[in-house]
């Protein structure tokens, strides 16, 4: 009788490449952080002994505590020489192996997110079933998904409104507080008037106000049934955010104020937000974003997973440690349509 040779569950690092690229936006995309009219970063190729391919993605995005571009390729140039050769038999080894590597948690998630392909592949199992085992829980079979609309004009946000629904999404995330509060109001109004009230509507601020701007803004947005608010104030302003959320009824997001592990328990401990968004590329890895989940689930808050309008294999990441997840939320994972894709 013949038998096939088990694979090993384990593997060694022959080799790592990386090449940068950069991705064009269909359209320009204001928000209160700055428009972005382009994504840059760069491919991460890892091969084992056994020829299997891993590939990762590092691409940093201003504003959400991440290294330069110009950063991530040193520390990406310096790992493909030093980790050849390492032997990787867990997911404990992966975060040990790259435990010095959180001030670049753009260059971390590329790299790691590539050893992650190749265990998952090493052990036979799809990344999202990998992470599920590893706190003995189940991988979900839908991931509910919100789309974003810009903050542009109001009756152009409508417009995609519309197109997003006809598509098929059921969730919308709205940007506001980059021009006056007069344009953000309009602008929800407009797609809230044309979606009706069975489609969630949740607004992203990115940090554009202060705590009584927050208050007096979200007071007037109350009646279009907000299902919650992301970062409204300056990241670090936990006591203004705190105030934001026990001054009017619209749930809170902790967003930028939770781009790492200290950060995110801080945010726990002073009861500051509802609901943690957490974001792979800006976290560091796959890993620590699964860390920060249940840390969060743990504290009694919701999660919702996003990405950082990332390319395809960051995206399909993102998705798949959503899967891996005990959370209900749309997640902010269907961005793709925004980039300019070959």
């Amino acid at each position: 009788m013949l038998f096939l040779k088990s694979c090993p569950v384990h593997f060694t690092i022959q080799s790592i490449l990386f090449q940068p690229y950069r991705l064009a936006f269909h359209e320009t995309f204001p928000t209160a952080l700055g428009t972005l009219s382009h994504r840059e970063g760069f491919v991460i190729e890892v091969r084992d002994r056994q020829d299997r391919l891993g590939l990762g993605e590092a691409a940093p995005l201003a504003g959400f505590g991440m290294e330069s571009l110009e950063e991530t390729e040193v520390i990406l140039s310096q790992l493909s020489k030093s980790l050849i050769n390492a032997e990787i038999k867990n997911l404990d080894d992966i975060a040990n192996l790259l435990q010095e590597c959180d001030r670049t948690p753009a260059a971390k998630h590329g790299i790691e997110l590539a050893l992650l392909h190749l265990l998952a592949q090493s052990q036979n199992l799809p990344l999202s079933q990998l992470l599920a085992n590893s706190v003995n829980g189940a991988v979900r079979e839908q991931v509910p998904m919100n789309v974003v609309i810009g903050a542009i004009a109001p009756e152009l946000a409508a417009i995609k409104a519309q197109e997003y629904l006809t598509q098929g999404y059921r969730c919308l995330k709205i940007k506001v507080g980059t021009q006056d509060f007069g344009s953000d109001l309009r602008r929800v109004e407009a797609v809230r008037s044309q979606v009706g009230n069975h489609v969630q509507i949740r607004i992203d601020a990115n940090q554009a106000w202060s705590a009584n701007e927050a208050i007096t803004n979200l007071a007037k947005l109350e009646f279009l049934q907000i299902e919650y608010v992301e970062q409204p104030v300056a990241a670090l302003d936990l006591t203004g955010m705190l105030t934001v959320r026990r001054s009017q009824s619209i749930p809170i997001a902790a967003d930028e104020s939770a781009n790492n592990l200290i950060q995110l328990q801080h945010v726990i401990t002073s009861q500051a937000a509802d609901i943690i968004i957490l974001k792979p590329m800006a976290l560091g890895g796959i890993l620590t974003a699964h860390r920060a989940a249940f840390m969060a689930l743990n504290a009694g808050l919701d999660v919702v997973v996003t990405t950082t309008i990332d390319g395809a294999i960051a995206r399909q990441a993102a998705y798949d440690l959503a899967a891996s997840l005990p959370i209900n939320r749309a997640c902010g994972l269907a961005t793709g349509h925004l980039l300019i894709e070959k």
